[in-house]
Parts: C-alpha cells; structure tokens; sequence
C-alpha cells in the first residue's frame, strides 16, 4: 500500500502490466516519466516518495518508470535491427572456433546487451539527468516488470555491485548527493567515464577519500573546474559523458548508498525527444561491440589455465583504485582449477567465473563468485578455491555451471595506498589444474568440507541475500 501511494502521490500509475509497445504508449510513457523526476534528497525526517520502497534505494520511481520504458522500446523495429547488427558483429569478430557450449545462452545474453544500451540512451541528455541503478544487473522481476537484466559481453561485470549512472557533459556544473545506508555498502567509488563502457575514468574519487556527515550524508561538486583544495570534487574534461559509481557489497547484504543528482546550470536545450533516443539505442548497440570484443580478448587470450598476477587496469579501462588478475580456464568434466590467493592487504576481494564471452554465470542460484566475506581462510590468511563444473564438497567452490570453457577474474578493492608486489612474501595468486580424484591430496588439511545439506543451506542463503536487491515494498 505504501508503494501504491508513493506512486500515486507523484504522479506515476501502478504497474500492474506490462507497456503496449505502441509509439503512442512510449510517448504517453515518456511523458508520464519527465513529469515526476524529483532531484533532491527529501529533508530530514520526511518520506522519500521518489523511493517507492521503505528498505530499498535503488528502486526509485525515476529507475521503475526507465525501465518500464525501456521494455517497450526493446519492441521497437529500430531497436530488434540494431540488435541483431549487434550479434552479427559479435559472430564475425569471434570467428569459426568457438566451441559449441558458447552458442547456448548467445541470444539471450545479446538480448540483455541491447537492453542495456536501451537504458543508457534513455538516461543520456546531461540537461536532465538522473540516476539509474542496476546498469550490468542481473534479470529481476519487481513492480509488476519481469526486466531482463543488462548484463554485457565482454563487460566481466563484479556481481557484488550496484552499478549506477548520470549522463553529464564536460562544460556542466552538477551536484551529486548521496546518503549511507544501514549496513552500509564496503566499497562506492565515483567515476568520470567518457565512454559508453564507462571504462575510460578521467577522474574518480573513492570512499575513503570522500567527505561523509556523520548522518551518512555527503555532496560532491562536479564541473570543468579544478578542485583547488575542495574536497569531494570531481574534475570534468571535454569529452565527460557519465557518472559512473560502482557501489560494492562486499557483504550481500549491505544496502546501496543512496544518489540524487541535479545539474546547476541552465539546461541548454529542451529534452531529447523518444525518437531521438530511439535512435540513440540503436547506434549504442551496434557501436560498442567493438570495445566489448576487446574486453573479452583480455582475458580469453591469456595461456590455459594458469593465473596472472594482478595488476591496475587503467591502460585499458577500469578502476584505478584496485587490482585485477585473468585466469582462461579449459577443464574436462573430471578436472578441477585449484586456486589461492593472498589479500595483499586489501579489505576485499572476489573471485568470479564467467562464459567464453566474458559475460557473469548465474550466480544468485550458483556459487559461481564468491568473495572473501562468502569464503572461508587458511590459517596463514591466504584463500583457496576449487572451480568446477561439479560439486567437490568444499565449502569455497567457484561453480562453472557446467561449463568447460571459462573465463575467470579476481578483484582486490580496498587495498593500501602502496601495496607490495608480494604479500607475506609469497605472490598474490597460485593455480594449479588437477583431476577431481586428486583434490584430497592438494588441498590443506583445514580447508571446509561441506555435506550435501550444508551446500543447500549455503545456496538458499546466497539466493534470500541476492533477493534483497529487489525489495520492492
């Protein structure tokens, strides 16, 4: 009833369907959507009805009404053309040698690359921007919506992240606000990202360098200008094109940090029309496939089954403020990857399977990505993890789904400003392929075993957190 009446009170019609995917219903749709954007966090001790839920910030009206939007705009023919442009392109870049498990989900996972870049055209006039969540998300269902999820090839996204962006320009001057919640995310780094990838970061301000009221509340300035001593400013350059705030659970159960964002200045023109980002999205699908192939490529041209290093990832796009390591996996049905790793300092880290496209697994029905809060040490502080496509019946088991051919990356965020090429002396990561049989005698005598019951109660309890992320009352 609450939801229902936050709605109501702003204007928004219930959903109880899904759109018609008539013009005529985008239209009204869009029209319904630019009535009610509100860009202020409400004051102290009122409701927030831009949020419809009372436990869950990212599911804002402005976040409901876009991707009802955006499902009706999947219709469109515009749209189905770019799109299966898109998998050509995809087809002919990855050749004739692609093993035949790779084909199995490839239409549906080029839908969910068509439906992200559907969202960020709908989310791109930096006169009017907003804050849309769950860009590279999982496919949910909530107010009435069953929403694909965004998920893209060669992304590699980190699965314990609320993605989220504001589309701005590098001439603008915007206010981000934004509001800790309780328990508050790990980790929520602030880009400035000039391309549709949003890897290309310009600038970037992190948590632990971010000015935050005791209340959980803080401001951060965006513009052109330096920030000559400010705190929590972020320099825009000319070819600024996004926010791009990668909000990390390092526990499934913390609650993204709620944003608001308003440009300061005049907006320039009036808002884009649906036409206009109709046409958009169709040039977004097709353009970025290049870019997503050269992600993919990263990783998939790495040796077999062996493990890099971690490095920082900037020349090639993505955060600066953490390290990453690639791991191409290729294991029969009675082959397992053993694979440790030190923290090196960091507060955390994830490990994560992936397809051949480099597009995440179903991890919120399978353990394929654990982090070291869902992992249990060794005594020395080290990890280890068994990845598999069946169970081993140890507790840290990275689940391949079945899968032969993977694609793994390893994240450590929150690290020390300046941390050592070794940890403890010992490199960050050690693999080694091995049969199933062969496990027993690998493994540390303290490494967690788990019954067939206790994995149950381990999956129910991954899937009851994951579901936290779309609370919709």
């Amino acid at each position: 009833m609450r939801r229902r009446a936050a709605l109501k009170a702003i204007g928004v019609a219930t959903l109880g369907t899904l759109p018609v995917t008539t013009m005529a219903k985008i239209h009204a749709e869009e029209r319904s959507l630019s009535k009610q954007h509100t860009t202020s966090l409400p004051t102290k001790g009122s409701a927030d009805i831009h949020s419809p839920s009372s436990s869950n910030p990212i599911a804002t009206v402005d976040q409901i009404e876009l991707e009802r939007l955006a499902l009706a705009m999947m219709q469109m023919p515009a749209i189905r053309k770019a799109a299966a442009q898109a998998s050509q392109r995809w087809k002919l870049m990855a050749g004739r040698y692609v093993p035949a498990e790779a084909w199995q989900n490839f239409d549906a996972m080029m839908e969910e690359w068509a439906f992200h870049y559907v969202m960020l055209a709908l989310n791109s006039d930096p006169n009017y921007p907003k804050i849309v969540n769950n860009n590279f998300g999982a496919p949910h269902e909530w107010f009435g919506m069953k929403v694909p999820g965004s998920r893209c090839p060669g992304n590699g996204e980190a699965v314990d992240n609320n993605y989220s962006f504001a589309p701005i320009d590098g001439h603008g001057h915007y206010e981000l606000r934004g509001k800790r919640m309780t328990p508050s995310t790990g980790d929520c780094p602030v880009h400035i990202a000039t391309n549709l990838s949003m890897s290309m970061n310009v600038d970037g301000l992190g948590l632990r360098d971010t000015k935050i009221d005791p209340d959980g509340s803080f401001v951060i300035t965006i513009g052109p200008e330096p920030a000559a001593g400010r705190s929590n400013h972020l320099q825009t350059t000319v070819d600024s094109r996004y926010v791009y705030i990668r909000d990390a659970r390092t526990d499934w159960r913390q609650v993204p940090t709620q944003f608001r964002i308003r440009r300061l200045d005049r907006p320039l023109g009036p808002p884009m029309t649906i036409e206009q980002k109709t046409a958009m999205a169709a040039r977004f699908i097709i353009d970025d496939v290049g870019i997503g192939f050269m992600y993919r490529q990263l990783v998939s041209t790495q040796a077999i089954n062996t493990v890099t290093a971690p490095e920082v990832s900037t020349a090639f796009g993505g955060q600066a403020s953490q390290r990453v390591a690639r791991c191409h996996l290729d294991l029969a049905d009675d082959e397992a990857f053993m694979l440790t790793l030190s923290p090196g300092g960091a507060d955390y880290v994830s490990v994560i399977a992936y397809n051949y496209w480099l597009t995440s697994l179903n991890y919120w029905d399978h353990p394929s990505s654990l982090n070291t809060s869902q992992s249990v040490g060794n005594a020395d502080g080290s990890y280890t993890y068994v990845i598999s496509g069946s169970d081993p019946g140890v507790y840290n088991w990275i689940d391949t789904t079945g899968l032969h051919e993977t694609m793994i990356l390893l994240r450590w965020q929150l690290l020390p400003k300046n941390p050592d090429d070794t940890y403890g002396g010992n490199p960050w990561t050690r693999g080694i392929k091995c049969k199933l049989s062969e496990l027993d005698g690998l493994l540390l005598p303290e490494t967690k075993r788990v019954s067939s019951s206790e994995r149950q109660n381990q999956l129910a309890r991954r899937r009851a957190e994951f579901d936290l992320r779309f609370v919709d009352h």
